[in-house]
């Protein structure tokens, strides 16, 4: 009876090649899985070993990608991230993946979020408010809420003071810069109302800005159409696709929210 033939030798350069390629895509290795992979029982902790090494992260009962790898990852691919994390972070556990939010915030890598009834998180390039802004946009929900709460009847908000709120908080002066003169405001509300397009009632910022700028700044000239807006004198409009501007129509144009240019202007009754 011919004898069975010995197993080969446990290639353990090869195995670690193998699941160093393969464990990214699960997130996570059970040494309890490592049976799966070929590598016998008495190798297996020579093989966690170096596979913490090769920068796996030591878990309970074998070797993830590393949590913070992980997330970092998926903020690259999606921005924006709905927490807790689910099934999109492998082989941690909530509080572990409470404590990585919490350190990650602390240090500036993360942004923590509010996005009306669920929480959220975002990498450090997203935009988000500060501390700052978001205390400028207190007094405004504050009285939201009293306006809705008003007895017998609710209450509502001007538009108008909406607009100068939001305006104060997307477009703050800028530092150095110095007011603009007195009189730009006005004389960009009379070239607003000499410009308007018959049809659709609206000024091409770009030609407005041109107009003025001879004689004052492109800084100082958004500043003054920014005064004009909270004035009530002026609307600023987005435009629909930034597409189609020229570069220097961009240019122009004053920086409006989530990276719009506001490339249009709507002359309005002044505010009583």
């Amino acid at each position: 009876m011919a004898k069975p033939k010995p197993a080969p030798p446990f290639d353990l350069e090869h195995s670690i090649a193998a699941l160093v390629e393969a464990i990214p895509a699960r997130g996570f290795l059970k040494t309890t899985e490592l049976k799966k992979f070929m590598v016998p029982p008495e190798h297996q902790g020579a093989v966690l070993e170096r596979l913490a090494a090769e920068g796996f992260e030591p878990m309970t009962g074998g070797v993830r990608v590393p949590l913070r790898r992980q997330l970092e990852t998926l903020l690259q691919a999606r921005g924006v991230l709905a927490w807790p994390p689910g099934r999109l972070l492998k082989g941690g556990t909530p509080k572990e993946y409470k404590a990585l939010a919490t350190d990650l915030a602390r240090a500036g890598s993360l942004h923590l979020l509010v996005r009306g009834k669920a929480e959220a998180v975002a990498g450090p390039e997203v935009e988000v408010l500060s501390r700052e802004e978001m205390q400028t946009l207190r007094p405004l929900a504050l009285e939201v809420q009293k306006a809705l709460k008003a007895k017998p009847l609710p209450r509502t908000l001007l538009r108008a003071d909406l607009r100068e709120l939001l305006l104060d908080l997307l477009q703050p002066a800028e530092a150095g810069a110095g007011a603009p003169p007195p009189d730009l405001a006005e004389r960009l509300v009379q070239e607003c109302l000499g410009r308007l397009d018959p049809e659709l009632r609206l000024c091409f910022v770009p030609g407005l800005v041109m107009a003025c700028l001879p004689d004052h700044s492109l800084t100082r000239i958004h500043a003054a159409l920014v005064q004009a807006a909270r004035q009530g004198r002026l609307e600023l409009r987005p435009e629909s696709g930034v597409h189609r501007l020229s570069e220097l129509e961009l240019a122009l144009c004053p920086p409006g929210l989530q990276g719009t240019r506001l490339s249009w202007v709507r002359p309005l009754e002044p505010r009583p």
